[in-house]
């Protein structure tokens, strides 16, 4: 079983669960979100799954948009029992940074190293130069080594990771998400395909269509609800119409339709 972190609108084609905030397009590159496959809408600093639920959780594009990263990564940890981290690394952060990322990220030796931003732009020279455009010689050199630009990072059982400033605060971040409107949705990737698509595109299409088939087959009788969990207190829920409903800490979630709706 796997979960898609923060999927937005190409998540993993093996993934068998997704989990997005609903925020906006700012947050997944202009797309609209997917929702092909069992899909969750929820924060996922609290992620409203049971323990080990996963055997996989992939988490591609989403810790550097996170204000408490120890709160994230407890929470892989916990709802998970391996994974995959990518992230944009430091460098690029510096040389290109985003407004909405409140952290920069090294990958040393197997541990993860977080530095926490006080502010969108922290090298105010370097951050404001574009040296990562598609015309710069430092994003050719992106463009065909993005490994030198970014973090892969598999864990199992534990993720290893420091926080090199832990007292610095990131909530600036919030009033810049309070901003993002509810993106769109669409419910198949041939909505990607577009007039003069080319082989990459089709070719994504047939293994989307692979996996989509597979999964299919695999979760023939998955039941959502039986690894949702309340997002407080991580105690079982209840189905009544369209609500979920915890018994423990008396909290209530709607869940109209197919997607359960923890925001």
């Amino acid at each position: 079983m796997v979960l898609d972190v923060g999927s937005g609108g190409n998540p993993f084609p093996r993934s068998d669960v997704l989990l997005d905030r609903l925020t906006g397009d700012d947050h997944r590159c202009g797309e609209a979100m997917m929702i092909d496959r069992a899909c969750v809408f929820g924060d996922a600093a609290s992620m409203p799954f049971k323990d080990n639920a996963f055997d996989f959780v992939i988490a591609s594009h989403i810790l550097e948009h996170m204000p408490e990263p120890e709160v994230f990564i407890k929470e892989l940890q916990r709802v998970g029992k391996a994974g995959y981290i990518e992230t944009p690394n430091a460098l690029m952060e510096r040389f290109h940074p985003y407004n909405i990322h409140c952290l920069e990220l090294l990958n040393i030796n197997g541990i993860l190293h977080i530095n926490k931003k006080a502010k969108p732009v922290i090298d105010q020279y370097l951050g404001t130069k574009n040296l990562l455009g598609e015309k710069s010689e430092f994003g050719q050199i992106m463009f065909k080594h993005p490994k030198l630009f970014h973090i892969e990072y598999l864990w199992d059982k534990s993720i290893e990771y420091k926080i090199h400033n832990s007292e610095v605060s990131c909530d600036w971040i919030e009033e810049i998400n309070d901003m993002n409107i509810q993106g769109e949705h669409k419910e198949s990737f041939t909505d990607d395909i577009v007039q003069g698509a080319g082989w990459r595109e089709y070719g994504m299409l047939f293994v989307n269509a692979w996996h989509s088939y597979k999964r299919k087959k695999r979760l023939k009788n998955f039941d959502l609800i039986s690894i949702l969990a309340c997002p407080s207190c991580h105690a079982d829920l209840e189905k009544n119409n369209n609500k979920l409903h915890c018994n423990s800490c008396n909290k209530t979630f709607s869940y109209e339709g197919e997607i359960p709706n923890f925001n």
